[in-house]
């Protein structure tokens, strides 16, 4: 199948995905969206939180005002990917898309923002009744839901949501996700020449090695993670490292659990210090705050019926993922994460099947239908 017969969305999620976007870098893809929501005649908005949060665009926002009685909703997708590696060549073989170019696709989210906006045009062309739908398009959300996070949720009418951003079939509802935390550690040893006068040096390097070495890292247990994900440090292979530097997060559905790990992980850095006669400075935020819904919660029920309406079982699970639904349930809003059917996200064989792009299109106006119909 080519590109140029493929359905309406396919089309225009293969011509949003070849646009890079890093986190930071969405400039670019921002534009074309506010292009399309233009053309669509709506009015978006982009807030200043771009220089803000270190990137090109701020969060873009588009209102269809309510033509019916029922529950306003409101879809947010991110705009940013992980960085790929290369270009991006989309194309599609057996009804399914995937990068020739050996990189990411950018299913993650751009699948996500290519349903919503054919949803939002079906939506106008069609005529269809509706309590009112808000859509968000958020940058930064790969490296800490940064542009959510940034946003001003008063903006929105809607008090329930919804984001198209987790990999897996299409009926998976995530009812849990996990509160994070990330720290970042600092060593400061003492430079000195490796081959003459080692014994004068202390190893910054070697400091980092012992503490993630003592560190539990992995799963933990059902309900908590922990990882080390970028080291750096040193000048040359012939100097003693006076420096190094180590970014780490932790992950637990369970508040009391996630303290316990970091404070075992700052007790592993400070020991680690002591033995290598180094010093260090270890930094600690929260990342995201986690949330559990109940079935009979409103977004919970709209997307099951709404599923159910497009023959999808509903199931519903927790994940060990954050998303940008992870900072609107913190600020009292209810927002919970659909399964789209992307697979294998943030590596070359990133991939999303055509029929699963229509699919969420018809999942969403359903979801439009079921909010009009809510009492």
């Amino acid at each position: 199948m080519a590109v140029a017969t493929l359905p309406d969305v396919a089309v225009l999620f293969t011509e949003l995905a070849a646009i890079p976007s890093p986190p930071g870098e969405e400039r670019l893809v921002a534009d074309r969206v506010l292009e399309y929501l233009r053309d669509l005649g709506l009015r978006p908005d982009e807030d200043g939180a771009g220089p803000q949060i270190g990137s090109t665009m701020g969060n873009v926002l588009a209102r269809i005002e309510a033509t019916e009685a029922g529950t306003p909703i409101f879809l947010c997708a991110h705009l940013d990917t992980v960085p790929p590696e290369g270009p991006i060549e989309p194309v599609v073989a057996e009804g399914v898309l995937r990068n020739a170019a050996g990189t990411i696709l950018g299913a993650d989210n751009k699948a996500a923002v290519a349903v919503m906006l054919e949803a939002a045009r079906r939506l106008l062309a069609e005529g269809r009744g509706h309590a009112g739908l808000e859509l968000l398009f958020t940058p930064k959300e790969e490296v800490g839901l940064q542009g959510a996070g940034a946003f001003d949720h008063t903006r929105l009418d809607a008090r329930v949501g919804f984001v198209y951003d987790q990999a897996a079939p299409i009926g998976e509802i995530i009812v849990g996700a996990p509160h994070s935390h990330s720290m970042e550690v600092r060593f400061h040893g003492r430079a000195a020449h490796a081959g003459m006068y080692p014994e004068e040096g202390r190893s910054a390097i070697a400091a980092a090695a012992k503490a993630i070495a003592d560190f539990r890292l992995g799963r933990l247990d059902e309900e908590t993670s922990a990882n080390v994900g970028v080291i750096e440090g040193g000048t040359a292979g012939n100097v003693i490292p006076e420096w190094c530097r180590f970014l780490a997060e932790a992950r637990s559905h369970d508040e009391s659990k996630l303290a316990d790990v970091i404070r075992e992980m700052m007790e592993t850095v400070a020991f680690a210090a002591t033995v290598t006669e180094c010093d260090v400075e270890t930094e600690v935020h929260k990342s995201f705050r986690g949330y559990r819904f109940r079935n009979d919660d409103p977004p919970v029920r709209l997307a099951a019926a709404a599923l159910d309406a497009c023959g999808h079982e509903p199931r519903f699970e927790v994940t060990g993922g954050g998303a940008d639904a992870n900072v609107f349930n913190e600020r009292g809003l209810q927002c919970v994460n659909l399964a789209n059917g992307m697979a294998n996200i943030h590596t070359p064989d990133e991939e999303i099947s055509v029929a699963d792009l229509e699919a969420m299109v018809e999942v969403t106006l359903a979801l439009i239908d079921v909010a009009r119909d809510e009492s």
